[in-house]
């Protein structure tokens, strides 16, 4: 198992490397093992698929305590790099310094920090007010100074989304104060990703929009793209799919006699946990 270093190590070099990268979000950590065994290099601890599996809006109500337990048992159950929200850093610079600080010791490779003024549920054509340049600056300034490896990776997220040069400014200011990578916005267009690029050279994540392929997306300037909550609608989906066939027939079999593939899917979910259970009988015994 690679230690925490070594895969942010290895995010770093999956970020300056020539290739677009995905990074599916996950909410558990067998969803997390699953992304890992198709051959994803990374995962995404979104905010935004924490609250739904919740059942919770996206609003913040989760505290930095609960999403730290999130991003560790995603980190304690993957070889791979996790990408992890941070939301705001859940306060000011003290609160950022503590999330850092324990979002290190969970494990995550990343962290991206937005530069919201208070966690609201907020639609795709609405904008959240935004905290100040300088105590924005301020945060990631303090952000960087308390990780205590220096392979940890700080992105900068700005979600101003009413004027493009503002967006853009501030970008730049984030980098110059420290952060590693920007949290791009596929609101800001082709164009807008660009001219960003023309001002900041540090790699580009963000959420993959919607009808854009991954080579669609890295074509932009963007190196990894996430995707929140497209395992969670597809495993709802699936259940949903499921207890309608129980609720006519009384059994599940008919639901999965239908599945192509299922039992590649059963074979992964029963071993889980299996070589490591076994691993700790033979080495240190057990009744």
């Amino acid at each position: 198992m690679r230690s925490a270093t070594e895969k942010r190590r290895l995010l770093r070099e999956l970020l300056d490397g020539p290739e677009m990268h995905l990074a599916p979000a996950c909410g558990t950590p067998i969803e997390a093992r699953l992304v890992q065994d198709v051959g994803f290099p990374a995962i995404h601890g979104a905010g935004s698929v924490a609250h739904q599996i919740c059942c919770y809006a996206d609003a913040g109500l989760l505290t930095m305590t609960e999403m730290v337990g999130r991003i560790l048992a995603l980190a304690d159950a993957v070889d791979i790099p996790v990408i992890a929200d941070a939301d705001t850093g859940f306060g000011n610079v003290a609160n950022v310094i503590r999330t850092v600080k324990e979002y290190e010791r969970a494990g995550a490779a990343a962290i991206h920090i937005e530069d919201t003024a208070s966690k609201v549920a907020y639609g795709v054509d609405s904008a959240p007010a935004v905290i100040s340049r300088r105590e924005m600056v301020n945060k990631i300034r303090a952000a960087v100074d308390t990780r205590a490896d220096e392979s940890m990776i700080i992105i900068a997220r700005s979600e101003n989304r009413t004027d493009r040069y503002e967006f853009i400014d501030r970008m730049a200011e984030y980098i110059e104060a420290g952060a590693d990578a920007c949290w791009t916005s596929g609101t800001l267009g082709e164009d807008g990703i660009q001219a960003l690029r023309k001002v900041v050279s540090q790699p580009f994540l963000g959420v993959l929009p919607r009808g854009l392929t991954s080579d669609q997306f890295h074509a932009w300037g963007v190196s990894c793209a996430v995707i929140p909550g497209a395992l969670e609608l597809a495993a709802l989906h699936a259940q949903r799919q499921l207890l309608r066939e129980l609720v006519l027939n009384g059994t599940p079999t008919g639901y999965f006699d239908k599945l192509e593939g299922i039992e590649e899917s059963r074979r992964f979910a029963a071993r889980q946990g299996r070589a490591e259970y076994d691993s700790i009988m033979e080495r240190f015994g057990g009744a």
